[in-house]
């Protein structure tokens, strides 16, 4: 886009009078601002020139000419409230002054910020509907000839033109966020999943420091889930979860993306929202939740430019946190208080938690889509006016999805008795699959749905899973009859029916699947979670040990397996701190460190520091381990800063395995590097190894971290560790991983 200024010189040149300049072609918002400052500052004069955004309770400067090095710089973010844009854009000032102090609105910016301007410049950036985006201003140490002021429609038409860049950016913004919200999918719902969140999260960060845009992060954690899974099994629980996401996606604006965190936990990015938009969409949402019987805690944080987006899910975080203690207490106090009987019928129905995720009715918008194109191929091939996909569920007959033309009163979840209605006497043999005149069949004209459902003309055919058991039944119907319709019409239905059987059989299957790890995970829950053993860390020149690595034991099978599974129902996070629980319940006695494996996602989110927050952290090392990539380091870094600042020292697993774990080096600086187990296997025999290991333990010692050798199994192994100067390690030479009262240090090869 080309940014247009209007003719050269400063405010003591030819001005005014100048013939029009066409500035240098600008490709975004950034280049833009910088060469409009430019031509301002060339043509208009004064000091120092800035495009700022208000980004909550700051002012972030995203452009600046600091000619009269004052020290504004690109970046730079003050509190609102203290700047000189602030009483202009409130009409407490006027655009332009030539004297700062015969204006009093602008005595507390001249006290807060430092700036000694002498005049003082200010045009609102405001988009098409009147929103101001943000400002350019300008300021100078002497005062300037008033006449300046003459210049102020230029300024004001730059400014317009900013403002027309930075919108057509942040639009742009806006459609790539919701390209990012597909990325990602949570199994149960169809929202986003943690991957997504992250990128998303990342994503938003970088477009608010890069735009001075403000964003707020909502954060819902339902109540009972627990209690609902065990008492009513995991069926009764994701119908509760398929609702609340429903109910998210139908009251938040659209361009918010709404993410499954996993188990109990939501979360929503909400763009461009300050704290009123933010808590205005959580009291909003907190009714809709009610209205739909969904008992949740809610919380909100709004993004801070010195602080970003990873402290204002912390923010949200704690927000409902204190939110469901008072949930809790309040629900002990109506406990505690004598119960009157109600005065109407004591039988109410029953809270509609939504469709059941198993059969294709969840919550994947991309199988709901792909049902649906189906359906209208269906009706459109027949000339009908619906087609719809029935369950059958018991002795009732359920609408699961509907392709329909304006006018028709068929919607999902609308049910029939399923004796009633003609799909089970075509199944009994007792109707054609094709009617064309309902009202003229003796069967169909007696049956009562015919006219409840104003059914003219019906072609039905079963839908199967791929071994054979019926799921329920493709129909097309018409308000008319339909003369036209012959009994081969059928086939049309029965080649969809098959394509959507094979649909559902995937979906099924999947659901199934889930519904199996849920069991195990159920089952390791009762048994008392996953159960700890911890493996000695040992200083190698005199075999001391000196720190315990946390294990995770199971009932059966291999633990990355477990975790792995977990991860893909969404309860990895949860198995992971369950896990770190125990670690710490059951820690070995004794003075050495206990190292903790979490995943990046896990060590990025402020769930880990609640589960440490009574840990004396000096005594703690987390293990980042690389069982997935990490989409944002900056956040992680944010989110383990003020843990290492109570003194948790950081671990970074498999290092010389490839590329990701260098990066984990490079990025975390740990306090202590772990040389993957493939690099030591056999070292005492492989130069290139050697090699290898001895350039890890010279970056280490460069550093300042320490190597631990992972996995030494052999006296010979040890002795040529030991002669490359790493410092300590584990493995089955050094002593097996045991329960607590039995990790010891043997240093016999046991």
């Amino acid at each position: 886009m080309d940014v247009e200024g209007r003719g050269r010189g400063g405010a003591h040149g030819d001005g005014a009078g100048a013939p029009a300049v066409l500035l240098p072609p600008v490709s975004d918002f950034a280049s833009a601002a910088a060469a409009t400052l430019r031509h301002l500052h060339q043509r208009v004069g004064m000091d120092t020139w800035a495009v700022a955004r208000r980004d909550g309770e700051d002012y972030v400067v995203l452009s600046a000419l600091d000619a009269g090095r004052v020290g504004m710089r690109d970046g730079g973010v003050m509190a609102w409230d203290d700047t000189f844009c602030a009483a202009t854009v409130a009409g407490d000032t006027p655009r332009f002054s030539p004297c700062v102090e015969r204006e009093p609105a602008w005595e507390r910016a001249l006290a807060a910020t430092g700036f000694p301007w002498r005049s003082y410049l200010s045009v609102p950036m405001t988009a098409p509907d009147g929103t101001v985006l943000g400002t350019v201003c300008a300021g100078s140490l002497e005062p300037v000839d008033p006449a300046v002021g003459l210049q102020l429609p230029d300024v004001e038409l730059a400014a317009d033109l900013l403002a027309t860049v930075l919108g057509h950016e942040l639009r742009l913004e806006r459609e790539a966020h919701r390209a990012r919200e597909a990325a990602g999918r949570d199994a149960v719902t169809g929202l986003g999943d943690r991957r997504a969140w992250d990128a998303a999260l990342a994503a938003e960060e970088a477009r608010a420091k890069r735009l001075g845009s403000t964003a707020s992060v909502l954060l819902l954690a339902l109540g009972g889930l627990k209690e609902l899974n065990r008492a009513e099994g995991h069926d009764a629980g994701d119908r509760l979860i398929v609702r609340a996401g429903q109910v998210l996606r139908e009251h938040l604006r659209p361009e918010d993306l709404v993410v499954r965190l996993g188990g109990d936990e939501f979360a929503a990015l909400l763009p461009d929202a300050d704290r009123a938009a933010a808590t205005a969409a959580l009291e909003g949402l907190r009714a809709a939740l009610a209205d739909a019987g969904v008992p949740a805690s809610l919380g909100v944080g709004t993004r801070r430019a010195a602080t970003g987006l990873p402290a204002a899910w912390r923010e949200a975080d704690a927000a409902a946190r204190v939110d469901r203690a008072a949930r809790a207490q309040r629900a002990r106090a109506a406990a505690a208080q004598p119960r009157t009987p109600p005065a109407g019928p004591l039988d109410e129905p029953p809270v509609a938690f939504g469709a059941d995720g198993a059969d294709g009715a969840g919550g994947d918008p991309e199988l709901t889509l792909r049902i649906e194109r189906l359906l209208d191929a269906a009706r459109r091939q027949l000339g009908m006016e619906a087609a719809v996909l029935a369950r059958f569920e018991g002795e009732v007959w359920t609408l699961r999805h509907v392709a329909a033309g304006p006018g028709t009163a068929l919607v999902p979840g609308l049910s029939w008795d399923l004796r009633g209605t003609y799909c089970r006497h075509v199944l009994a043999g007792r109707l054609s699959a094709v009617v064309p005149d309902a009202a003229a069949h003796p069967v169909t004209a007696a049956l009562p749905i015919t006219a409840a459902l104003d059914i003219g003309a019906y072609v039905g055919v079963p839908v199967r899973f791929n071994d054979g058991s019926l799921y329920g039944t493709l129909c097309a119907l018409s308000s008319t009859p339909q003369p036209e319709l012959r009994p081969r019409d059928r086939g049309v239905l029965e080649i969809i029916a098959e394509a959507l059987g094979e649909l559902l059989t995937r979906d099924h299957q999947q659901a199934l699947r889930r519904r199996a790890v849920l069991a195990r995970l159920d089952a390791l829950h009762r048994e008392g979670g996953p159960r700890p053993v911890y493996q000695p860390i040992v200083e190698l020149e005199g075999l001391r040990r000196v720190g315990d690595e946390a294990l995770s034991r199971f009932p059966h099978g291999a633990p990355d397996t477990w975790f792995a599974d977990a991860a893909g129902v969404g309860a990895g996070e949860q198995l992971e701190l369950a896990a770190v629980r125990a670690a710490l319940a059951q820690r070995p006695l004794g003075e050495g460190f206990l190292s903790l494996n979490v995943s990046p996602a896990v060590a990025a989110s402020p769930a880990l520091a609640r589960v440490l927050q009574e840990e004396d952290l000096r005594t703690l090392v987390v293990e980042v381990t690389e069982h997935e990539q990490v989409s944002d380091y900056t956040a992680l870094l944010r989110h383990l800063a003020p843990l290492r600042q109570g003194g948790l020292r950081i671990a970074v697993d498999d290092a010389g395995a490839g590329f990701a774990s260098m990066r984990h080096v490079l990025t975390l600086q740990p306090d202590f590097i772990k040389l993957d187990i493939g690099l030591i296997r056999g070292i005492d025999r492989d130069g290139t190894r050697r090699a290898l290991a001895a350039a890890l333990t010279t970056f280490a010692h460069q550093t300042g971290a320490r190597v631990i050798a992972e996995g030494v199994e052999t006296a010979e192994e040890l002795d040529c560790l030991r002669a490359l100067g790493v410092s300590h390690g584990q493995g089955y030479h050094l002593g097996r991983p045991a329960p607590a009262p039995a990790a010891v240090v043997s240093g016999l090869g046991a």
